[in-house]
């Protein structure tokens, strides 16, 4: 069972994760590619803890999820984690864009904007409600396709032919539609057990 004690551990290990992120950019970049670094490397931090919750979506179900106190505890940890990761990661794209004298405005950046924003409330929407309705179940789903679908246009776009092959970023897409899919699959499946049980 996760304590409060481990859960401040994992806030922590993911803290000190970013912190070290930092700390290798500082010393192995230039200063005008320190951030650039940094948000890079959070963003991939990002996407492997992403790339959990999906595969263990996919692999208990969400229902399954929310029957099942310690898998709950789990699943709002990780959720936790990724939002506290991406709130640092956000520190780094802004530092970067700063530097940069870019301008990082909402309009420009919608998308990125309601996702971001849709990943920090998560954390206050699956503590707020302890029962997985049917609409909670939905927003879920649509969340976690669109933070993967940002994630992998972020991927893809390091993705420069004859310049820069990618194939990290290019591996990571193809393993992100594939936990998508087996997201998709345990959903069907609880939809299909759900009617069998409810015509018995």
């Amino acid at each position: 069972m996760l304590r409060n004690k481990k859960i401040q551990l994992f806030i922590l290990l993911i803290i000190l994760l970013n912190i070290g992120i930092y700390f290798t950019a500082l010393s192995t970049e230039t200063a005008d590619r320190v951030f650039a670094e940094c948000a890079r490397n959070s963003g991939r931090t990002a996407a492997a803890i992403n790339l959990f919750l999906l595969f263990f979506i996919g692999h208990f179900g969400l229902k399954t999820i929310y029957s099942d106190h310690n898998k709950l505890k789990l699943f709002k940890l990780f959720i936790t984690l990724f939002a506290i990761n991406h709130l640092i990661h956000f520190f780094f794209v802004f530092q970067n864009f700063k530097w940069h004298q870019m301008d990082l405005n909402v309009y420009n950046h919608l998308h990125g904007f309601v996702t971001f924003i849709s990943l920090l409330t998560l954390p206050m929407v699956v503590n707020r409600f302890k029962r997985l309705s049917r609409l909670l179940h939905l927003y879920l789903v649509i969340y976690f396709f669109n933070v993967t679908f940002f994630i992998g246009i972020s991927f893809y776009a390091r993705f420069k032919p004859g310049i820069d092959e990618a194939y990290l970023h290019r591996t990571g897409i193809l393993l992100m539609i594939a936990a998508l899919f087996y997201v998709v699959f345990r959903v069907i499946v609880d939809i299909i057990m759900e009617r069998e049980n409810g015509s018995e």
